[in-house]
């Protein structure tokens, strides 16, 4: 992976779903979900973030459907 600089941003896509990163200034990566905009996560490491935002749009998407709120059809395969 090539290094990056504060604020600079790029996105990964795995599994289907479209993931985007930026380099925090203090190090580390900010990690979102742009069809969950509300879904966000960070991580010291790439690896680290992406763990962590896959964690956190389960968990997210989990709350949403107990709660009956509308999930993108796009994420329904991220949810167990």
């Amino acid at each position: 992976m090539q290094p990056v600089a504060v604020g600079d941003r790029f996105t990964v896509i795995k599994d289907g779903i479209e993931y985007e990163f930026e380099a925090a200034e203090e190090g580390g990566y900010v990690v979102s979900v742009p069809l969950y905009p509300s879904c966000l996560s960070d991580g010291d490491t790439f690896e680290e973030a992406l763990v962590n935002i896959e964690d956190a749009l389960r968990d997210t998407l989990l709350a949403a459907k107990e709660l009956g709120l509308d999930i993108p059809a796009e994420l329904h395969a991220a949810i167990p």
